[in-house]
């Protein structure tokens, strides 16, 4: 499964809201954000399993991780107010 796959299912795990929209996997700004989202996720996953915890910097990857998800979930809100447009 490539970056971008993996991290368009770890994003609709953490965000179920975000299921359904068939949209989702041709848009090249949502699949980015998807790629970055599984990048700053397996960061922190690395940082969660290190035998050397540094605690800031996991707390740094996490909100990292929870503002890309954020992000995603408001792209998908503006996307669908306006896709009429599109």
């Amino acid at each position: 499964m490539d970056a971008q796959k993996a991290g368009m299912a770890r994003l609709l795990l953490a965000a179920p809201e975000l299921r359904g929209k068939a949209w989702m996997s041709l848009d090249l700004v949502f699949l980015k954000l998807c790629l970055v989202y599984e990048g700053a996720c397996l960061r922190r996953d690395v940082l969660r399993c290190s035998p050397e915890k540094d605690d800031h910097a996991l707390l740094k990857s996490e909100k990292k991780c929870k503002s890309l998800e954020a992000a995603a979930k408001a792209y998908v809100r503006e996307h669908q107010k306006f896709s009429g447009i599109i």
